[in-house]
């Protein structure tokens, strides 16, 4: 049978009589080639030298560009003292890459986790060289510059797999190392996985069908097609799994039936490991997320917990080296709007550049919060007038055509820019590049008892709600956003939340 035939007409219904056991379909699953290992082996050295290359990068802009503070002559250290900490920081770094299982990413994983991976292994090598570094050596050598290493080892690494990642769409697009997939499960999560496999070809995957003795579809599903219009076929009942391998060359296998047909389950993952082809199991377990699970066994049975990812600890500590060394960076390089965007307020109108304003941060305490002033001076005596038009129902106040902005101010609303000034919020640890929005003392008297989970982390610059609507949500779906964040927390969590501000931002969708 011709592949290049499934997307144009489905098969017709296949026999259910019991086929025979085939013995020679060991080599359905690609081997790993001499050129596979070495073009893995190039990978490895690739990142070793980026990550090297980081060091010194950092160890040119401390001491080169003298950024953060004068290096003094009796401060100097030249680069070959760092040699036995370039070594290990490029180890520590690649360990932990090694350890979170970047070099065994399958085809689904998308670009932002590589990032958030990339970011945490990052977090820690930096957090581990600056304690080793306060152990050894705490004077002699300059603590700064191993701050500059998480910014450049972040990007480095991370145009290094951008790039990689478009060289590969661009062979699977031209159908090199495309895979032929057989789904097994006519059910709803099947179905939402298929659709992403047909509409997402940089997968990888040639999707040749599903398998099922009865389609278990919800009535409201609609049916699935090709791109080209074609339906993707059913294929038969499971007990025809063994015959397709065979006939349609079958690489991989996904697993998508319902929870409580365990033994069927079992019996296919058995015939996969018999055939010796690639299969992935799409459990049956609702609202639980990878970075949630803590999986481990009891006398061979497998258990699954849930981690304690809260922000204290270590964890805390970790967030904040994160936050600290990204302000230090973000400040050199906005210091210059952020004296354009004060010129320009100052012209407009009367009043101080800076808005200052007592907010609520981590467990209740009070703290200073700085804005750029983006409306009138005296803006609060207008509140009371104002309450009426509260457009979030909640505890929180969001006036879409607010009176009280000034031109200038409507303009770096929409674009965010007014938040820049809570860089220094940050340096100082009073808040978070990612966590809840701090509030107001009037808007806290008013939480509900289950509202006061948001107040367990540090506040932030941008958060889950920025990025899943922005002011469009109620409070309480916002509320519930945090809450989430609370207990998911995780340095990927982190990055993919920075990241998908970016085009929440450009975009302006619900910034006023």
């Amino acid at each position: 049978m011709d592949l290049h035939e499934i997307e144009e007409k489905p098969l017709s219904q296949p026999s259910t009589d019991r086929v025979p056991v085939y013995s020679n379909l060991k080599n359905h699953k690609p081997q790993a080639t001499p050129k596979d290992r070495l073009r893995l082996v190039g990978r490895f050295i690739l990142d070793l030298v980026l990550i090297n290359a980081t060091f010194i990068l950092a160890y040119f802009v401390r001491y080169g560009l003298e950024v953060g503070a004068e290096i003094l002559e009796f401060n100097y250290v030249p680069l070959s003292d760092y040699f036995g900490s370039m070594v290990t920081f490029s180890v520590i770094f690649f360990v932990v890459l090694q350890f979170k299982g970047f070099y065994r990413l399958s085809r689904t994983v998308t670009f932002i986790d590589e990032l958030g991976m990339i970011a945490s292994a990052a977090a820690y090598a930096v957090l581990a060289m600056l304690v080793l570094v306060f152990l050894t050596r705490p004077l002699s050598i300059s603590r700064l510059m191993y701050l500059y290493l998480f910014p450049f080892s972040f990007l480095l690494l991370g145009v290094s797999r951008y790039i990689a990642r478009r060289i590969r769409h661009y062979m699977l697009l031209r159908g090199k190392g495309v895979k032929n997939l057989l789904v097994v499960g006519a059910t709803d999560q099947a179905t939402r996985i298929m659709q992403a496999i047909v509409e997402t070809p940089t997968l990888g995957f040639r999707l040749t069908g599903y398998i099922d003795d009865e389609t278990r579809f919800s009535e409201w599903i609609i049916p699935l097609r090709y791109r080209n219009g074609n339906p993707v076929p059913h294929l038969g009942p499971l007990n025809k799994l063994r015959e397709l391998v065979e006939e349609l060359k079958i690489e991989e296998v996904m697993v998508a039936l319902p929870a409580n047909m365990h033994q069927t389950v079992n019996e296919v993952i058995n015939l996969c490991h018999e055939l010796d082809i690639q299969f992935t199991l799409v459990p049956d377990i609702f609202e639980l997320h990878v970075n949630a699970l803590d999986l481990q066994q009891l006398n061979g049975v497998p258990l699954i917990g849930i981690k304690d990812n809260r922000l204290t600890g270590f964890n805390y500590v970790v967030k904040r080296v994160i936050d600290f060394s990204l302000a230090l960076v973000l400040t050199l390089i906005v210091v210059i709007p952020m004296l354009i965007i004060a010129i320009a307020i100052k012209i407009e109108s009367p009043g101080p550049v800076i808005f200052r304003q007592k907010r609520v941060g981590r467990n209740g305490k009070l703290f200073t919060f700085y804005k750029f002033r983006s409306m009138v001076n005296n803006a609060d005596a207008k509140f009371n007038e104002l309450l009426q038009y509260n457009e979030t129902g909640g505890a929180t106040f969001k006036m879409v055509k607010d009176p009280r902005l000034t031109r200038i101010g409507r303009f770096i609303r929409a674009t965010s820019l007014d938040e820049l000034p809570q860089i220094f919020n940050i340096l100082s640890g009073q808040m978070s590049f990612v966590g809840p929005r701090p509030g107001l003392e009037r808007e806290v008297v008013k939480y509900q008892e289950w509202h006061y989970r948001r107040l367990e982390v540090t506040p932030g610059l941008t958060g889950l709600w920025q990025v899943s609507g922005r002011s469009k949500l109620t409070f309480d779906e916002m509320v519930r956003l945090d809450i989430y964040y609370a207990e998911n927390w995780s340095i990927a969590l982190d990055f993919k939340i920075l990241l998908r501000t970016i085009p929440a931002v450009l975009k302006r969708e619900g910034a006023y």
